[in-house]
């Protein structure tokens, strides 16, 4: 049972602390911004408690009845986010009721509490906010009653900043516990506070505009960077002219001239010379002038020097709007020059202007996909060798060998695929089965794995080319398709093949 009376010393440490916290308030730490991220917030706060009846279920009817009265606490919270804070703080309430032969009974509730905070108006100096929260309850009345239960509760307030660390707080909240023992149901109490606050320890006051007037004093909170501020954060001016001191290049301009975003006299076509002296104001960007203001041209080719270019343009020559030389084909080699105006786009010339054709298939190098077609292929318009036509499904890779005995593909057989997959990989509509053959040496069982070995390893090759597995098969025939004679030398080489056959 507590037998310590709060009320009259809890209201006259409240009217020391009041005084002493404003005395503090011009001492407190100048780096916190007031409710900026990383920001502390510790708290002092009374007020006035509105307890509910405290209804009891025996005698059934009966209420404690406490009376309305004052409270005072303390918090701590941190700032996570400039618009979200989490808050713990205890408090006290202290009351009378005389539920007991109209004697008074001390009435007490001592809370611990932890909040979350959703703040408005970030950097602002009044700042409301909503509050919800859950903590201990402990109620404690004289001879009756001692419990301490979780209650929850939700509410409102308002911060108002002195200055970027001080500040007062007003808060209202409602508050439900489910007190137990002899209380009956869940009692709604409500609570209003008047408290003063300290920031410290998190990010500098905001001052957007970088003119070091924060920018909850600042009364031209968009000045320009650079710009010479007076003490509530708006420029000045000394001649004038709208540009600003300290962004003001030209700070001792005549009244009433025309100025530029630098507070120097126009220079319309940004030349260097004063609109006022420039005998030619529509002088390109970027020319080179005269003391007049009138572009210079050195190779007197039309363009003006700093636009021209190619500055030294031979006198006569035809220029493009940069000052040099026409290559109407984009070759490279300028008109004039050129010995193949007509060059195709991409192609790439030699010295006189005309495509080379380094593989010889009549496909410009830099447009031919196949460049290295072997010699006397016949290829298509982008230079890929044609590998099946209306007449032929089927074609045999010669020169495609393997080592004796083995699936290894020999070092000149890779540079052969190699052009094919090229050829694959434009004809991408084409399905191809890969078949292998052998001739009759061995065992039929044998010739047909060995085929079959060899036909994947092309068709792995063919696919480490680039070329889709997806359009590729492989199958090993054996010795069952010879396509020479067997029984000599000449014709068992013929029968050692690979095939390409187009399924579609």
């Amino acid at each position: 049972m507590r037998v310590i009376k709060t009320k009259g010393w809890m209201a006259r440490g409240l009217a020391l602390l009041l005084p002493a916290a404003l005395l503090l308030a011009p001492v407190t730490l100048a780096a916190a911004a007031g409710g900026e991220k990383g920001d502390w917030e510790l708290g002092l706060f009374g007020g006035q408690g509105f307890p509910d009846d405290y209804e009891r279920t025996a005698p059934p009817g009966a209420a404690l009845d406490p009376e309305d009265d004052l409270l005072y606490g303390a918090r701590v919270g941190y700032f996570f986010h400039p618009r979200w804070s989490l808050e713990g703080s205890y408090q006290t309430f202290s009351s009378d009721t005389d539920f007991t032969s109209g004697s008074n009974v001390e009435f007490e509730i001592d809370s611990i509490r932890l909040n979350l905070l959703l703040n408005f108006r970030p950097g602002a100096d009044f700042r409301p906010f909503l509050t919800l929260g859950a903590g201990r309850e402990s109620t404690d009345v004289e001879g009756l009653l001692d419990e301490d239960d979780i209650g929850f509760n939700v509410g409102g307030g308002l911060r108002w900043f002195l200055g970027n660390t001080f500040g007062i707080r007003l808060d209202a909240r409602y508050v439900s516990v489910d007190v137990g023992g002899s209380v009956d149901d869940r009692q709604g109490n409500l609570e209003g506070t008047f408290g003063i606050l300290w920031a410290f320890g998190g990010q500098p006051a905001a001052d957007s505009d970088g003119d070091g007037v924060k920018d909850r004093r600042d009364k031209c909170p968009d000045t320009p960077r650079g710009a010479v501020v007076d003490a509530m954060g708006c420029p000045l001016d000394g001649d004038k002219d709208g540009v600003p001191d300290g962004i003001d290049k030209c700070p001792d301009t005549k009244p009433g001239m025309a100025v530029d975003a630098s507070g120097c006299p126009k220079d319309s076509d940004g030349d260097g010379v004063n609109d006022a002296l420039d005998k030619c104001p529509g002088t390109p960007k970027g020319a080179k002038v005269d003391s007049a203001g009138c572009p210079v041209d050195s190779d007197g080719d039309g363009v003006a020097d700093g636009i021209d270019k190619c500055p030294d343009t031979p006198k006569g020559a035809q220029v493009d709007a940069t000052g040099c030389p026409k290559d109407s084909d984009g070759d490279g080699v300028p008109d004039g020059l050129d010995k193949c105006p007509d060059t195709p786009k991409g192609a790439q010339v030699d010295a006189a202007g005309c495509p080379k054709d380094s593989d010889g298939d009549g496909v410009p190098d830099g447009t031919d996909k196949c460049p290295d077609t072997p010699k006397g292929k016949q290829v298509d318009e982008k230079g890929c060798e044609i590998l099946f036509d209306e007449v032929r499904s089927t074609l045999v890779l010669k020169g495609v060998n393997f080592e004796f005995n083995s699936a290894e593909l020999t070092a000149n057989s890779r540079t052969i695929l190699d052009s094919v997959a090229a050829s694959l990989r434009e004809w991408k509509e084409i399905r191809v089965e890969v078949a292998g053959h052998t001739d009759s040496i061995g065992s039929d069982a044998y010739n047909k794995t060995l085929s079959q070995r060899r036909a994947e390893s092309v068709r792995k090759y063919l696919v480490s080319k680039g070329v889709d597995g997806s359009r590729l098969t492989a199958k090993g025939y054996g010795e069952s398709k010879p396509i020479a004679d067997n029984g000599t030398d000449a014709g068992r080489a013929e029968n050692r093949r690979v095939e390409l056959k187009k399924l579609n």
